[in-house]
């Protein structure tokens, strides 16, 4: 029998993605496991296993196309077997299946309908309406009726932020607010998910955005947009693709008339920053001798990420020498054992062991802030940057795995988490929830050969802990006055360290951030 294949589980509110690249086709033979396509989300890029042996029988979705987490993507099969139902979407069966239940499920069983297939309910005029279980489940709660939102998603599919927009509108007079744009300087900034399509089909955003800020694209805006280009049109965007911006039915208020324009000789010439804007806003162009290198999504990702967290936390950062001759010495006396057991033992695992004694020694320093207070988080999610492959013009990436609950591992247990999570990020096999609920997080530039930088703090955790290169370096031993000569100082050659640990001041001030090191590096020296 056929079987229909679906986006396997991405992850806590991931409910479509877009096809990056198709590693399979038409006729090929696959073995259960083996990775049929790659997929994009607003987290993490990642692979598409196979869940059963057989012939791919039919692709249904072309690469770069949005799908959701109920549409069938390819079926596999049997030699000689059809593909029979496998080329339809599950919602296009919706008209035969029973309504859905109107109860509405108890809070723990939320998080199992958020995995159930979205299947469409039958409206009272006999259409089907197609809405996500989590679409559903808001709309009993806050009262609402689905037959009067319309569906911003694939198809038409009504989202969890399609009802609660018409929830928000209702509680307003009956209509249903546009996407807001963020506040201040954030305004265009595009969300990551609009970013990352733009820059896969070569969108340039200002061009779709229509005068409206940036941060109200939506990555339908882009596919309508990418549509209209293939149609040979002006790149534009069509209604069934923004946002709703009103209860349907309801009239569309006039829009409000222009202010006559002052003439040109009474025109305010433009200001320092507008000009640095518009300067800004211009389609960058490479000059003689230069080559201009498009954005990866995942440079984009970066560059939005770092920049918003140094404008959002204030940056300090602490240098702390260590003496690594105790962990080198451990290393090298247990290397063999750990290796026997299939564990790599990497230095890596000695800091974030270091770390967690850290964060036990002072709590804060593994916290959020927020404008109510400090969120203290009691379990010990250590993020590991990874670095990843650079192209020919040095551009590379990095990413963010997280070890979960670190503080119950062992030495030998954290080796093994660094090793797989090192080894899934370089084989671009990484989930989002690999990515997700890191509470600090460890950059080890060190392995490059760097001995000092400033690592920039990842969102919303309150620090980030940077670890330098290990070299001999002459320090004095000194058996009389730490501070005086005396004729029982002597230098040694000692494997030393130096760690950077950039801290949110809104949380830690240099006394706690300081306290956080010292234990770090009495754990790193101490080691026994």
């Amino acid at each position: 029998m056929a079987t229909d294949v679906k986006l396997p589980d991405l992850g806590e509110g991931v409910e479509d993605a877009t096809i990056s690249r198709w590693l399979v086709k038409e006729g090929d033979e696959v073995s259960e496991g083996d990775v049929l396509l790659e997929v994009a989300t607003d987290k993490v890029d990642t692979e598409v296993p196979s869940p059963v042996a057989g012939k791919v029988l039919k692709i249904n979705q072309a690469e770069g196309s949005l799908v959701t987490l109920d549409d069938v993507i390819l079926v596999i099969g049997a030699e000689g077997e059809s593909a029979g139902s496998g080329g339809e979407k599950a919602a296009e069966k919706a008209p035969e299946a029973a309504p859905e239940k109107e109860a509405v499920q108890e809070d723990e069983n939320a998080s199992k309908a958020e995995a159930t297939p979205q299947v469409a309910a039958p409206s009272e005029n006999g259409q089907a309406l197609r809405a996500s279980p989590v679409a559903k489940r808001v709309a009993a709660d806050k009262g609402v009726d689905l037959e009067g939102v319309a569906g911003t998603g694939p198809g038409g599919r009504i989202t969890k932020d399609d009802v609660l927009a018409s929830a928000d509108g209702d509680r307003e007079g009956g209509k249903s607010k546009e996407r807001e744009a963020l506040p201040g300087d954030l305004a265009d900034a595009a969300p990551l998910s609009v970013l990352r399509l733009a820059a896969t089909y070569n969108i340039d955003l200002r061009d779709i955005a229509q005068g409206r800020p940036l941060s109200t694209l939506t990555r339908y805006d882009v596919m309508s947009a990418v549509e209209s280009r293939e149609a040979g049109k002006d790149v534009t965007v069509e209604a069934r693709f923004l946002p709703p911006r009103a209860v349907p039915g309801e009239e569309k208020p006039a829009a409000p008339a222009k202010a006559p324009e002052k003439p040109a000789t009474e025109q305010p010439a433009p200001s320092k920053e507008e000009a640095t804007k518009a300067q800004a806003a211009a389609p960058a162009e490479a000059g003689a001798n230069e080559e201009l290198v498009k954005h990866t999504r995942m440079r984009q990702a970066i560059a939005r990420n770092v920049t918003q967290s140094w404008t959002t936390a204030p940056h300090v950062t602490t240098v702390w020498d260590v003496n690594m001759a105790a962990v080198i010495n451990h290393r090298k006396a247990h290397r063999s054992e750990f290796a026997a057991a299939g564990v790599n033992l990497t230095i890596t695992a000695y800091f974030i062991e270091a770390m967690i004694a850290g964060v036990k020694a002072v709590p804060a320093a593994n916290a959020s802030y927020t404008d109510e207070g400090v969120i203290i988080k009691r379990a010990y999610n250590i993020g590991m940057a990874v670095a990843l492959p650079q192209d020919a013009n040095g551009l590379g990436g990095l990413i963010v795995p997280v070890i979960k609950n670190a503080g119950d591992l062992s030495l030998l247990g954290i080796a093994r988490a660094v090793n797989e999570l090192a080894d899934k990020a370089r084989k671009n096999q990484l989930r989002a929830d690999d990515l997700a609920d890191g509470t600090i997080t460890l950059t080890n530039y060190g392995t490059s050969g760097s001995r000092e930088q400033t690592p920039i703090i990842i969102q919303p955790q309150a620090g980030i802990l940077g670890v330098g290169a290990i070299e001999k370096r002459p320090v004095v031993i000194s058996q009389g006055s730490p501070l005086e000569p005396n004729v029982g100082d002597s230098l040694a050659f000692l494997p030393m360290m130096t760690m950077s640990f950039s801290y949110d001041h809104r949380v830690l001030d240099g006394a706690t951030a300081d306290a956080f090191c010292a234990a770090v590096k009495k754990a790193l020296e101490s080691y026994a």
